[in-house]
């Protein structure tokens, strides 16, 4: 019962950009699990606060070539930025990026064919992405979005993750060979901190996962669709 097959290794290490509105816990957890595979390449641009002049200051941990492109806390090209494979932003607020960053940034989905995933509080809040050329890319609509979290309940049911049955294929969600296996270890993990409100799955986007609101109601926690030559995904708990 065995078989061999021969698998391309990459022609090259792919390139992820992490850009955090503010330091989280959350983000630092991924950022180190990314930087840990030796087939990434990860850029990380952290919005700091404001220096004596008003203006925002980062700090920025970047290959010598592209850490120049960074300095403003995004690329201000389609060049720079069309050199990642992947994005994720982690509590981006609207006045973090121009108009013109962002609708570079829905054509490095649509048109370069990169990844986004979109994660953190801040960004699903009313001065997040909210009505941003971003926001087309992403499979959950935010308009319906709260301007607080929801948060974890002694309840088993409130803010416990639970998957659907594309979560159950999928392999972002897949934890174990079996789907249930897979659902052993998701019923095991202890309810997340606070799950943002965020809107309905857009049309041919993939629900993988969903938590219950103080109401009982299932909400998008992960959801994944391609926009584009590109893919998009959201993650909308914290402490995961």
């Amino acid at each position: 019962n065995r078989r061999s097959v021969l698998v391309q290794p990459p022609s090259r290490t792919r390139r992820v950009l992490l850009v955090e509105g503010a330091p989280g816990f959350e983000h630092s957890f991924l950022k180190r699990a990314l930087m840990g595979d030796r087939g990434l390449e990860v850029d990380s641009v952290v919005r700091k606060g404001k220096n004596e002049q008003g203006q925002d200051t980062y700090y920025i941990q970047a290959v010598r070539g592209r850490a120049k492109a960074l300095e403003s806390g995004y690329p201000g090209s389609a060049e720079d930025l069309f050199v990642y494979d992947a994005i994720v932003m982690a509590n981006v607020a609207s006045d973090q990026l121009t108009s013109t960053q962002m609708e570079m940034t829905r054509e490095f989905v649509a048109r370069r064919g990169g990844g986004l995933l979109v994660m953190g509080a801040q960004s699903f809040l009313s001065r997040g992405l909210v009505g941003t050329p971003i926001e087309d890319t992403l499979p959950v609509e935010l308009n319906r979005r709260a301007d607080v979290a929801s948060p974890a309940s002694a309840s088993r049911g409130i803010n416990r993750v639970s998957l659907t049955d594309a979560g159950y294929q999928h392999p972002v969600t897949q934890l174990a060979a079996t789907a249930e296996d897979t659902r052993t270890r998701w019923d095991a993990l202890p309810a997340l901190a606070s799950a943002s409100l965020v809107g309905a799955a857009r049309p041919g986007a993939a629900v993988l996962a969903t938590t219950a609101g103080a109401g009982g109601a299932a909400r998008p926690l992960i959801a994944v669709q391609r926009f584009g030559d590109g893919r998009s995904m959201v993650f909308s708990g914290e402490a995961s």
